[in-house]
């Protein structure tokens, strides 16, 4: 189960935005890299063995409300094994493949909306161990996929 803290690579990202439709059609999948994400699954894999977190890798869903997601959507979602909602990686993704860019993705989760797991009154220091985690895993996979490709 996914709990606030821990932290998710997307391999790809349902888009439910109105951003990426200026720059491909609406049938355009928005994926990452697959050698740039491997890279930092591999990282993430390894680092995660020593740290506070866990590691998830799967698709997303995008959406560019605030707030915006109701418990059915939520459900369907959940039903459709998509791991995360975040904002940015559909053009992320769209616009680097456009423009022959590689991209890829990884969140700190800030809370889980299928089990409630959120906290809005106080400091969230789980997060903030979940950005510092991705941080380290970005760093070290871009590392990796620049090593490995002398």
């Amino acid at each position: 189960m996914i709990q606030t803290g821990d932290v998710i690579i997307n391999t790809a990202s349902m888009r439910n935005e109105g951003t990426t439709r200026f720059y491909v059609p609406d049938g355009f999948p928005a994926v990452a890299d697959h050698f740039l994400t491997h890279a930092l699954i591999d990282a993430g894999r390894e680092l995660c063995d020593n740290n506070d977190y866990r590691l998830h890798i799967g698709l997303n869903a995008i959406d560019d409300a605030f707030y915006g997601e109701t418990p059915d959507w939520i459900e369907m979602l959940s039903k459709h094994k998509l791991l995360n909602v975040e904002m940015e990686s559909a053009a992320i993704l769209s616009i680097a493949h456009m423009r022959g860019l590689k991209a890829a993705m990884i969140c700190g989760v800030a809370g889980n909306l299928v089990t409630a797991d959120v906290e809005y009154e106080s400091e969230n220091t789980r997060l903030t161990k979940a950005w510092e985690g991705a941080i380290s895993i970005a760093l070290e996979g871009i590392c990796r996929y620049e090593n490995g490709r002398q």
